[in-house]
């Protein structure tokens, strides 16, 4: 063997078909607490681990032969005392003297054995603490709706006049504290829904769902809210007979982010208008506004998690906790769709919802 090749700093054993070790260097033989002449001629499964063992038989060396190599094998060694030393294994198949050998190269892993170990602690961890604030927040979020829908549900009893007679100004008083509840629910539900998101536990079953009907639904929730925005809502007339595969909770709750987040930066006078079309196998929702706009540099941020542009200083409607718009596309990720935006500062924006249609083949995740 030659000297450079025997003091290396790797290990080096050629290896028959049968598993005679031809030529070993000293390096291995020292790492393994060996001499070379006590396992040149010796059989490989000397110096492998009971594991390592059968793995060579069934994987390694079938490998070597089909394709004349193996790249970053993980093989433990056996020392003359009987440890394991973490080996990473590169092999390849040469033809020596008409006879065909492997030789393989031995590289010591202790260190990035104890880092992987580091690794898959952290994960757990990791897991351990992301459940617990997935928990923690749905728990949170859980029972915060129960006072919440109270203060709501009086609110609402005493403006129509169930504990007596209200005046215009007590009666515009709880309209707002109707207003300032049902902004605090929006947002509740949004971490609760990122929360879920988070974990991987948001259940999603999609099923074909009549789009006119989603829509008009939509619209009757936010038409209020537009009316004292003082702002035009468009729906153009939508296709009855179009459908879409999608979860009808999911759905909902998609496009009353971004009619409500539409309604939120568009200027009293302003419009917003919403629309929808076949595209192939695809149907596409677009909610357009004249509101501010977005710049063009903040268009992909704002479907980050906790990610806020600044409503109009006059809008009535209370800033969230920047979840709607991440929690949208996610969810249309995850019922096999899509959630863009197009705008510009100061031009208004739209946001295209792109939806497999009921019929499409395409599959839901």
């Amino acid at each position: 063997m030659e000297p450079l090749l025997d003091t290396a700093p790797c290990g080096f054993v050629s290896v028959t078909d049968d598993g005679t070790m031809l030529e070993v260097n000293s390096t291995l033989a020292a790492m393994l607490g060996y001499k070379r002449v006590e396992l040149e001629g010796w059989h490989l499964q000397k110096i492998l681990a009971p594991g390592g063992r059968i793995f060579y038989q069934t994987h390694v060396f079938p490998l070597l032969r089909m394709h004349g190599m193996v790249e970053e094998i993980y093989m433990p060694l056996r020392t003359r005392e009987g440890a394991d030393v973490p080996m990473l294994m590169n092999g390849s198949r040469q033809v020596r003297q008409d006879a065909a050998v492997n030789d393989c190269v031995f590289v010591r892993m202790l260190q990035r054995h104890e880092f992987e170990a580091q690794l898959v602690q952290s994960r757990r961890l990791a897991e351990e603490a992301n459940a617990a604030k997935a928990k923690f927040l749905s728990m949170m979020s859980h029972d915060l709706r129960a006072p919440l829908t109270a203060i709501s549900g009086y609110a609402s009893f005493v403006a129509s006049g169930g504990c007596g007679p209200v005046n215009e100004d007590q009666r515009d008083a709880m309209q707002q504290i109707i207003g300032a509840g049902r902004d605090l629910l929006r947002m509740i539900n949004d971490i609760l829904s990122f929360a879920q998101l988070d974990s991987g536990h948001l259940a999603v079953r999609p099923e074909p769902v009549t789009l006119s009907d989603a829509l008009a639904r939509a619209e009757t929730l936010v038409r209020l809210r537009a009316q004292e925005a003082k702002l035009a809502l468009q729906f153009d007339q939508c296709d009855g007979e179009l459908t879409v595969r999608a979860d009808p909770d999911r759905l909902q709750q998609i496009l009353l982010n971004l009619l409500t987040n539409a309604l939120k930066f568009t200027p009293p006078g302003g419009r917003v208008a919403v629309a929808c079309e076949r595209a192939g196998e695809r149907v596409r929702v677009h909610v357009r506004d004249t509101g501010i706009g977005i710049p063009t540099e903040q268009l992909e941020r704002i479907f980050e998690a906790f990610v806020q542009l600044e409503p109009q200083p006059d809008s009535a409607t209370q800033r969230g906790v920047g979840l709607g718009l991440a929690i949208s596309r996610e969810l249309a990720r995850a019922m096999s769709g899509e959630l863009t935006a197009e705008s510009r500062a100061g031009e208004g924006s739209e946001f295209i919802l792109e939806l497999p249609g009921s019929e499409s083949l395409v599959a839901v995740r």
